[in-house]
């Protein structure tokens, strides 16, 4: 009898203290908002360049621009680094900060690659957009985010890039890229 009992207490105690430690992680972690943020700066072609290959009409003018978002340029983010568990990425804005003329967006792509591996994670397309200064040029609410969880669970940085083409030649346009994210740290993580 002394058996059964002393084997029931060391179970009961085993199952109280998992129990307690999962209680006490829960107490440790550390929930926080941020925004990964970068400002892609791009100018479409001039007109001797596109009038070598076709009418501006038809093909209208290039360009192209890519930055690198590094998470711990937050100092939230960079505090916890190390301690991170869980990114929740609530949607990307893609907006003009500036242009320096009126110009419409024929077709333009959005695109995140890892910066540490090049591996495209996310991309979206967009057309026929009349830019002005402060407009939503693209905003993603729901998609599948877990390429781009992995490479930030991964700690790597991400590159954000914008490309297509515009109606109008040299024409200067900074695209500001928001990512709201809520993260998870737990202080004794890693």
């Amino acid at each position: 009898m002394k058996k059964i009992v002393m084997l029931s207490s060391l179970v009961i105690g085993t199952m109280l203290m998992f129990s307690s430690c999962e209680k006490i992680k829960g107490l440790t972690d550390v929930d926080f908002d941020a925004d990964l943020k970068a400002d892609v700066v791009t100018t479409s072609e001039g007109e001797a360049a596109s009038a070598e290959l076709k009418s501006a009409n038809e093909r209208g003018y290039a360009f192209e621009g890519n930055k690198v978002i590094d998470p711990t340029s937050d100092s939230k983010i960079d505090k916890y680094w190390k301690k991170i568990c869980q990114w929740e990425i609530k949607k990307i804005i893609v907006k003009v900060k500036s242009i320096s003329k009126d110009a419409i967006l024929k077709q333009g792509q959005f695109e995140i690659k890892d910066e540490s591996t090049g591996a495209v994670l996310l991309t979206e397309e967009v057309q026929d957009v009349h830019l002005t200064k402060g407009l939503a040029v693209l905003t993603i609410l729901s998609t599948d985010w877990g390429e781009v969880i992995s490479a930030l669970d991964a700690q790597h940085s991400l590159i954000v890039g914008v490309n297509g083409t515009l109606d109008q030649a040299s024409v200067s346009v900074t695209y500001e890229v928001v990512i709201p994210v809520t993260i998870t740290a737990n202080i004794f993580n890693k």
